[in-house]
This record gives C-alpha cells, structure tokens and sequence, in this order.
C-alpha cells in the first residue's frame, strides 16, 4: 500500500484527502481523520490551498492574472512598514490580492506568561504564532490588465457585517506605500 499523502497547516494539524462522488460530481475532500481510502497524491489538475487562519481545502489549480511579482512586492513590501505586533498575510485569487492582518500583541503577553511554565520557547512561540486570528484588511483588485492598476478597498464594519470600502486607485507599490503603514493603527478606521 501506498503512503498517504498529508498537509499540516500553519496550527499543526494534519489533513489527509480523499474522494467523494456527490451531486457535483466527484471532488476531493480533506479531513483530519485518516480513513482507508485517503490518497496517495492528488491530481496534477488540482492544489492543496491554506486559508490565512488555517483552513485545508483542495480545488482545481487557479489560473492568477495576479503576477507572482505582484505579490511578492505586497508580501516583502507590507511587513517593512508595520508596527512589530502585526503580522500580516497576503492571499493571491484570480484578480485579487487580499492583505490579511492578525495583532500579535496579546499573544506576546501570553508567551511571556507561558515561558514562565514551559523552557521551549520555540514551541511556545509556534503555538501564539499558529492560533493568531487574521482578518481581511485590504483588497487591490487588477482594475487595469494592461497599465497593471489596481482598485485598493479597506475592510469596513458597518452595523457589524464586513464589506469592503472603496478607496483608491493607482499601481501597487505606491498604493502600498500611502496605505499599509495604517493596517493596527486607529488612523486605518479614518481612511476613506
């Protein structure tokens, strides 16, 4: 018999991938209970996705208009210009990228804490860091293919339901600049 193939997501858990015949077809599902009939490997049509809080799914591969210099630029470019409590991700959809932001500052207080009971610092600093909550903070949707423009929107609570809030237009790097430095700032909740 073949070995299983296996994820473990950024909390530590481990998911196995399977097939399952439904309405919709066929679809390959994750779990985190091993069963008899888990794969060896999925399908080169299909890629093993993370969600920023740690949620496994399988999908066919996304094509991306998003380039992989795009992102990098919002994935090296962000974290320079954030206060050191805030940690960011950053998801890449098909015309989309999606800046996730998580505060760390209480879960620094609870490291501190938990170095007073446990010497492994590394596995104290793996358990805060994999539990951290990210919220979606900002959207630069490709409005422009061709000139590489980008729409940028704020996440905004309005009577408690997330939408996001339209706020400015213009190429990536410069769209970066005037807006990251307020993601985990008050000055965030005054864009508009």
């Amino acid at each position: 018999m073949s070995e299983k193939l296996t994820y473990k997501n950024r909390k530590g858990t481990f998911y196995y991938f399977r097939e399952v015949s439904g309405k919709r077809g066929t679809q390959i599902v994750c779990s985190q209970t091993e069963s008899d009939n888990d794969l060896a490997a999925i399908p080169e049509t299909h890629e093993i996705v993370e969600s920023p809080n740690g949620q496994v799914f399988c999908r066919k591969k996304m094509k991306s208009n998003i380039t992989r210099e795009e992102a990098s630029c919002a994935e090296n470019m962000v974290p320079s210009m954030m206060a050191p409590a805030i940690r960011i991700l950053v998801e890449t959809k098909k015309n989309v990228l999606i800046i996730h932001s998580a505060d760390t500052s209480d879960f620094n207080e609870l490291a501190k804490l938990a170095l007073g009971w446990c010497a492994d610092s590394a596995g104290v600093k793996a358990i805060t860091e994999g539990n951290l909550r990210y919220e979606p903070t900002l959207k630069l949707e490709l409005a422009d293919k061709k000139e590489r423009r980008f729409a940028l929107y704020r996440m905004c609570w309005v009577g408690g339901d997330p939408d996001w809030h339209y706020l400015d237009e213009g190429h990536l790097p410069a769209l970066l600049e005037k807006y990251a430095p307020h993601i985990g700032q008050e000055s965030f909740y005054e864009l508009f």
